[in-house]
């Protein structure tokens, strides 16, 4: 088993991926699987099948908390955060733990879009203010000291908030560029039951995720650019989207109640954050199947 590293994976309904994942990835890492729709049925499969994974169900605590929860648990002086629809090359975990042990402090590193008319780079480190969050390589001790992810935020921009903390601390973020991933693009598609990584039962389930999708974007974008730019810069950026939005709200009132209600959804959101309420919307699915 190796020493130094952990794999987390926060999930929400992604099954076929998560198994998919640790038929994958090596027996010799630790993983650790955050499940936040209480799937018992993954949670037997996986402790019958795989010994070197752990797996926690949760009532649908976000993405932050999700990592916040699994990184506490960590034991290994890395952890490398992955999302189920995130894929990786091969020896690319081995080459970011490489680079960590050169590096030595740094707020996270990460490999780079895997494509195959790029540049090969002379430089094995890029400095960057942002990475792809979807696959980062973190020192567990480091993520401790610094509080993590967030809380606060349910879903979106809590990877933004994290890489605004680290280059307050100057805590280095960089691309390994002989790490390599691939996230593939999601194909907007209205009869298929996926969204993101997700798999929903039907089609009423997954339209009420998209439009709670929706009220987060909008909550955490305003709290995200409050937090660093002030209430009136924030309200100022946010607001021109929001109008947008409310002009749109009424012709999709006659032909697309469902997109009427994504826009509804959106301003509320902005609205909610303004005034200082918690992220507290879920799908009605949540509260129905988890809760």
């Amino acid at each position: 088993m190796n020493k130094s590293l952990t794999i987390i994976i926060p999930s929400y309904r992604s099954k076929k991926l998560i198994l998919s994942h640790i038929k994958n990835l090596s027996k010799n890492f630790r993983i650790i699987i955050v499940e936040n729709s209480y799937d018992k049925i993954l949670k037997k499969i996986i402790n019958n099948k795989y010994k070197n994974v752990k797996i926690y169900l949760k009532k649908n605590i976000g993405y932050g908390r999700a990592v916040n929860f699994a990184a506490k648990k960590v034991k290994t002086k890395y952890f490398f955060v992955i999302n189920p629809d995130t894929v990786i090359y091969d020896r690319t975990l081995k080459n970011l733990i490489n680079a960590a042990n050169k590096i030595g402090e740094f707020g996270a590193i990460g490999p780079v879009y895997k494509n195959q008319n790029q540049k090969k780079s002379i430089k094995n480190f890029i400095e960057k203010k942002k990475l792809v969050a979807a696959a980062m390589l973190i020192k567990t001790e480091i993520f401790k000291k610094i509080k993590g992810y967030d809380e606060n935020f349910f879903l979106y921009y809590e990877d933004d908030d994290y890489f605004a903390k680290c280059n307050y601390l100057n805590l280095k973020l960089y691309l390994i560029t002989n790490s390599f991933l691939r996230h593939p693009k999601v194909k907007k598609m209205k009869k298929t039951l996926n969204l993101h990584s997700t798999t929903f039962m039907n089609l009423n389930e997954k339209n009420s995720t998209y439009c709670v999708g929706g009220w987060h974007g909008q909550w955490s974008k305003f709290y995200y650019l409050k937090k660093y730019k002030g209430f009136l810069k924030a309200s100022f950026l946010c607001l021109p989207n929001i109008f947008l939005n409310l002009f749109q709200l009424l012709p999709f009132l006659f032909f697309n109640l469902n997109k009427a209600k994504y826009k509804y959804f959106k301003i509320e959101g902005f609205l909610c954050s303004m005034i200082g309420t918690s992220s507290f919307k879920r799908s009605i699915f949540d509260k129905k199947n988890i809760y």
